[in-house]
């Protein structure tokens, strides 16, 4: 194929002995965002790269934390924060899992630089949303920090069908599953 950029596919094999999916969060669960904020903008993209002149050994002791956290049994459900941001990969982890998610914007981790608005809808090159049991949530964030990874209990888990972002008293439905389907996950009854 030709392009005028330089382009990457990556594949990866292996074996674990627990996995982490995007359909087992469960109402009642708080919503834990991992952001690695050493980083910077590619200008004039919505994309934080946090990877490209970072410490090979860093970055792969960074990646046995998903695994590590998977096999503590600290976490229900993960999705990485993909090209929709955080509202958008809350709400695919939503869907998956048929709940509904409510963000606090303000605990979201994020660098001092960066508008809420558009950090909000960015794709960091390390990031994670996950599910996480209230009695988790400490040692989870600790983790993270251990690696100076940025770590927080950005919001909540609720029975539902909506994906709503709170600023305060502010409050505004993102997207409503009883209206539409995102990615066209079968919605299904959570267990709680």
């Amino acid at each position: 194929m030709r392009a005028d950029r330089s382009q990457l596919s990556v594949a990866i094999l292996g074996r674990a002995s627990r996995l982490l999916t995007s359909f087992d969060a469960h109402p009642g669960d708080r919503l834990v965002a991992a952001i690695d904020l050493r980083g910077r903008y590619r200008e004039p993209f919505a994309n934080w790269d946090a990877a490209t002149n970072a410490p090979v050994a860093r970055l792969r002791s960074d990646l046995e934390l998903m695994p590590r956290i998977a096999e503590a049994d600290l976490c229900r459900a993960a999705k990485d924060i993909s090209q929709g941001g955080i509202v958008g990969t809350a709400a695919m982890l939503a869907e998956c899992s048929g709940v509904g998610i409510k963000i606090d914007v303000r605990a979201v981790p994020k660098p001092h630089s960066a508008p809420i608005d558009r950090w909000l809808m960015t794709f960091p090159s390390f990031g994670y949303l996950l599910a996480v049991a209230p009695g988790d949530v400490g040692a989870v964030t600790r983790l993270f920090s251990e690696r100076d990874i940025a770590a927080a209990d950005i919001g909540g888990v609720f029975e539902g069908a909506e994906v709503a972002i709170a600023d305060g008293e502010t409050v505004e439905v993102i997207w409503d599953f009883e209206r539409a389907s995102l990615i066209g996950a079968p919605r299904r009854e959570t267990v709680a």
